[in-house]
């Protein structure tokens, strides 16, 4: 398979020794494989953080990238470890709804991790994304069949995840994210809100997050108000809520989850 890039996504911070253990049994399964860092600063334990994360990047990775995401409330438990393989890549995690947005989106093959034989230790672990998750993702890199690796799996944990609701003059969404800006990002996208205003000719957009209405719309950061909340469609399709140089989310106080209402005035 040549050098395949492994990309780690994981709630486990850079000041202790969790990550640097996930990249030495990799490298030291396949030292010549890329490791990239998604991110490992998810909140601790929030699957809904993680997968959304992971649904963000994961299209602008090179076909064949294998994404391992370690986010794992109920490590050593009897939950199972899947693998996910869509047209152009592979996920790894642990069976508790955090690959909810991928199935969704690649509707993939599901495999259930098996193969004793490519784990450090096959029995529980208070760390199976190093004993685990690591090295059969470092084994996938090398090639190694998926049917060494595991058996086919079906019926994958799901997250709730909130569908927007459409009607006639309004759009009822939710916070999906907060970046580090303090940035909110909603799970109203940009085909949605293009048929509401086909429906809804000539009215004005007005955004209710909170006891907050919001009548901006910006084309990009710099051009909203600076005291002011203002929405726009950012770089994923969403529309998100923002202030310049600010956090929106202190700003308006709210949060992943609390609701909003897209209104056509």
């Amino acid at each position: 398979m040549g050098k395949q890039c492994i990309a780690l996504l994981t709630d486990f911070g850079t000041r202790d020794y969790f990550v640097a253990s996930l990249k030495g049994v990799i490298l030291s399964i396949n030292p010549d494989c890329a490791i990239v860092d998604i991110s490992h600063e998810v909140p601790e334990y929030d699957l809904k953080a993680a997968a959304f994360i992971l649904w963000a990047c994961y299209r602008f990775f090179p076909g064949g990238t294998i994404f391992l995401t370690v986010v794992d409330p109920g490590v050593g438990s009897e939950r199972r470890i899947i693998l996910a393989r869509s047209p152009r890549y592979f996920f790894i995690a642990p069976d508790n709804g955090v690959l909810s947005l991928i199935l969704k989106q690649d509707n993939p093959e599901l495999w259930e991790l098996t193969g004793r034989a490519h784990f450090l230790a096959d029995r529980r672990s208070s760390f199976e994304g190093r004993d685990k998750m690591a090295p059969v993702a470092a084994w996938l890199s090398l090639g190694v069949s998926l049917s060494e690796l595991g058996r086919p799996a079906e019926n994958p944990r799901r997250l709730e995840v909130s569908e927007p609701q459409l009607e006639n003059r309004e759009i009822q969404g939710q916070i999906l994210y907060r970046d580090r800006f303090g940035n909110l990002i909603t799970n109203l996208d940009q085909q949605l809100i293009a048929r509401f205003l086909t429906g809804n000719r000539g009215a004005r957009l007005v955004l209710v997050a909170g006891k907050k209405k919001i009548s901006e719309m910006a084309a990009s950061y710099s051009s909203g108000g600076s005291d002011r909340p203002f929405f726009i469609i950012n770089s994923l399709g969403l529309l998100e809520i923002a202030v310049y140089k600010k956090a929106a989310a202190e700003v308006l106080g709210l949060e992943p989850g609390d609701p909003v209402i897209l209104k056509a005035d």
